[in-house]
């Protein structure tokens, strides 16, 4: 899922300012807006931004998600924005991937690439971990060894006993 055209802050603007018009003239006056229509505005405003910083990886729903977007705004503004219809009437569902599992598939890429080295910016994208967190898990890590400075090597214990007895 990608988005159909990049969001600038203008466009989130304009769009923002347009959504308040509509508002004004519907109810008169902007005290007199209801609360659940402003806010309405400020979560597409808001969710208009979060899709701006988004770099297209993962789901855009999960990103909305996170920035605890209301789930009719994420499915307009996917709708709106992204190449994906999602169908208002189904309900959402937004899976998360556990700590746990993030580090069981950085255990097992170690094990299945033993001997190889990589940069650090690599298997950040390969454990879904922010860059400090892979940090820390590396360092702990009896699965990767330092080469120098942002490169890895992926190891494994008992490879490396059985290459050294040969």
């Amino acid at each position: 899922m990608t988005l159909l055209a990049p969001i600038t802050g203008t466009m989130v603007d304009e769009v923002h300012s347009k959504l308040w018009a509509e508002a004004i003239d519907t109810h008169g006056d902007r005290y007199k807006v209801p609360g659940d229509i402003a806010q309405n505005i400020s979560d597409i405003t808001r969710g208009m931004y979060v899709l701006q910083s988004w770099d297209g990886r993962g789901s855009a729903i999960t990103r909305l998600n996170g920035y605890s977007v209301d789930e009719a705004v994420m499915i307009h503004l996917v709708n709106t924005y992204c190449d994906d219809d999602i169908d208002e009437d189904e309900p959402l569902v937004v899976t998360y991937e556990s700590r746990e599992k993030k580090y069981e598939k950085m255990a097992t890429y170690a094990h299945a690439n033993v001997f190889e080295q990589f940069t650090t910016e690599h298997l950040v994208e390969v454990g879904g971990f922010s860059y400090q967190t892979t940090l820390k898990y590396l360092q702990e890590s009896l699965d990767y060894r330092k080469v120098k400075k942002g490169l890895w090597e992926c190891r494994d214990n008992k490879a490396e006993r059985d290459a050294a007895k040969n």
